[in-house]
């Protein structure tokens, strides 16, 4: 068959390459041009050069052309994302290593600016400086550290104890002490640790969709062409990089008839962040299906529970760091975000409550994560025992999804625990469907963390949206491309070349 367009007569004919060419440099293009607004509304770590130029400070004066430039770009990269969706879909669309070409230079532009959305990796870096001094950091919080990196770190986690696992502790303290402290070097590492994270799901993803019955392109645009996954994973390098990266690498060795070694990996992702211990239980239905004879579920929860539980006491004990991070489980709970239900349902009860009979609202608000936990805890369950009708690295996806949404704090960067497992294994296309419009929705919803919230940034939101859509309508207008009307979700008939090992023992 032909690889050009215009092909004789008789031969089937390919598309062009030119289209997917200008996607992907239209999405290029749009996250530099995000990286730049990124200078001017986000995160603005102290005595970095970038932020101190004059030119630079004045922009920044501006929240709505600041907001503007930012949202030009996301819009940009969006839309060269929707269109690189459709392009999977068609026949002839790209492949597997184009579509990582393009994930690498999507993602470029995002690999050595200052943080967007989020000034977590401030924390990262002192609770690794504090691992590298001998601080207890499950104890104590970055200001008892001092110097040049806690003046980042926001107040509200000055004080407060590391919730991450002895691996990340380890990682982080590695890279304090190779770039000796300094901020705009320690950004730069931990992003170097994102990278790595995110390239374990470049090379796990598809591999993992072969396996689950799902196209391995379609995986890939999904999950890590997904600009949540540019955006925090590799612009604000969030550790939920490693952590997923490290858990789909475990699915796939569990997949491929090496459980054991799944679980080890899974519970070393884990011991970076506590939500990836669900995958170990998804493990079970999967070990279960590769042995004989009675009650194979049961012996498989019995090897994985000495697996894991053999792997965290080696580590931990490794690490030397202790079981400190359990107890500090709760942190993240301090800081309280408009995108949690149970947090909002349970601040506007608790008001009504305290206005009515004096109420604390804080109790109210807790009762409430409690009843979101329980509900998370039921679903859970229920998936578990069903993994076998949706597949394991599906439920999964699933059971991360209602976590998140049933927990306390939400953040944008939270939903890949879900979308990463769902973009690799769900096949029913209402569930991709809602993954793909609910990235973009998160997207769009989260502005940059150097501005407030308020008229000024709406404003400058709306601007940068609009005047993008408004060229990309005349454009479509002009020449009619069909690229709006295909979502890249699953042909519901198809089958991966090794689906029968993800089918769950009864």
């Amino acid at each position: 068959m032909s690889r050009r367009a215009g092909a004789k007569d008789g031969q089937e004919s390919v598309p062009s390459r030119a289209p997917a060419y200008r996607h992907r440099t239209l999405g290029m293009v749009g996250s530099a041009v995000t990286a730049a607004g990124g200078l001017l509304a986000g995160v603005t770590p102290l005595g970095e050069i970038a932020i101190d130029l004059p030119l630079v400070r004045h922009l920044r004066g501006s929240t709505t052309l600041s907001v503007f430039v930012v949202y030009l770009g996301l819009s940009m990269l969006l839309l060269a994302w929707w269109r690189v969706g459709a392009a999977v879909r068609a026949p002839g669309g790209p492949s597997r290593r184009e579509l990582a070409t393009t994930a690498a230079w999507w993602g470029a532009p995002f690999a050595l600016i200052t943080p967007i959305f989020s000034g977590d990796v401030h924390s990262y870096l002192a609770q690794g400086a504090m691992t590298t001094a001998g601080l207890d950091a499950y104890r104590v919080g970055p200001s008892a550290l001092g110097g040049p990196l806690t003046v980042n770190v926001p107040e509200i986690w000055q004080h407060t104890p590391a919730p991450y696992g002895p691996v990340f502790l380890k990682l982080a303290a590695a890279v304090a002490g190779v770039t000796d402290g300094g901020v705009w070097a320690g950004i730069v590492g931990m992003r170097v640790l994102a990278l790595l994270g995110v390239g374990l799901l470049v090379w796990s993803v598809p591999r993992l969709a072969g396996l689950c019955g799902v196209r391995p392109e379609a995986a890939l645009w999904l999950g890590v062409l997904n600009p949540l996954t540019l955006l925090h994973l590799i612009g604000d390098a969030h550790n939920e990089a490693m952590m997923l990266g490290l858990m789909c690498v475990g699915l796939l060795l569990a997949l491929r008839r090496r459980p054991a070694l799944g679980i080890v990996v899974i519970t070393l992702a884990a011991l970076v962040k506590a939500p990836a211990a669900l995958a170990i239980a998804f493990v079970v239905p999967i070990w279960a299906q590769q042995l004989d004879g009675r009650r194979r579920r049961l012996r498989a929860a019995h090897r994985t529970l000495v697996v894991a539980a053999g792997t965290a006491l080696t580590v931990t004990a490794l690490a030397g760091t202790g079981f400190g991070w359990v107890r500090a489980l709760g942190t993240p709970t301090r800081a309280h975000t408009w995108m949690s239900v149970t947090t909002d349902l349970g601040w506007a009860a608790g008001t009504l409550l305290h206005r009515l009979g004096g109420v604390r609202v804080e109790s109210t608000i807790q009762a409430f994560w409690l009843v979101g936990l329980a509900v998370a805890a039921g679903v859970s369950v229920a998936l578990w025992r069903r993994a076998g009708r949706n597949g394991p690295v599906a439920a999964l996806g699933l059971c991360l999804g209602a976590v998140v949404v049933s927990g306390p704090v939400v953040h944008p960067w939270y939903l890949l625990w879900a979308v990463l497992p769902l973009a690799a294994a769900a096949r029913r296309t209402a569930i991709r469907r809602t993954v793909a419009i609910g990235s973009v929705a998160l997207v769009l919803l989260v502005l940059p963390g150097g501005v407030q919230p308020g008229g000024h940034a709406l404003l400058g939101a709306v601007l940068g949206s609009l005047t993008v859509s408004v060229v990309a309508a005349v454009c479509t207008r002009l020449t009619r491309p069909r690229v709006w009307s295909r979502l890249a979700d699953e042909p519901a008939g198809y089958e991966g070349p090794a689906v029968a090992h993800v089918r769950a023992a009864p």
